[in-house]
């Protein structure tokens, strides 16, 4: 099992990790018995872990948009190549028949998804990537890293 050690709060080191020089160590509200019985009373939709969600969300939504874009149209030809040949070998634009048209245009759906992608990632996840990066400062060991 992996940590990812962006998802703890800025304020806290990770557990096993060394914190401040001058910080002396103290313990948890929840473990001296004073303070709200749970740690964080914040809710679910407020919180340091908030932007990595939406972040998740809106890079899986742009997945799904872009794979259904190009993968939907595709099946969509296979299944009038299967369920309607007549359609397919009737003669289309050009004198073509329109199987190969529909084929030949899976190329122009195919950069379609592709540029859904590019303006959806400029758009939305590329926002909330720079959000969560402000909103996480880089360990030290990584500050000279980059």
């Amino acid at each position: 099992m992996s940590h990812d050690s962006s998802e703890f709060p800025p304020d806290r080191p990770p557990f096993g990790h060394p914190g401040p020089v001058n910080a002396s160590p103290r313990a948890p509200a929840w473990s001296t018995g004073d303070g709200p019985s749970r740690p964080d009373q914040r809710g679910r939709r407020s919180g340091p872990h908030r932007t990595l969600r939406l972040l998740r969300r809106a890079y899986r939504w742009q997945r799904r948009v872009a794979a259904l874009t190009a993968l939907g149209y595709f099946a969509a030809f296979l299944v009038l190549t299967v369920r309607a040949p007549w359609l397919m070998t009737r003669t289309g634009p050009g004198g073509l028949p329109t199987g190969l048209v529909l084929a030949l245009a899976q190329i122009p759906v195919t950069w379609l998804a592709v540029l859904l992608y590019e303006v959806t990632a400029y758009r939305f996840v590329d926002p909330l990537a720079r959000r969560a990066r402000q909103s996480y400062p880089a360990p030290a060991h990584r500050e000279g890293a980059r």
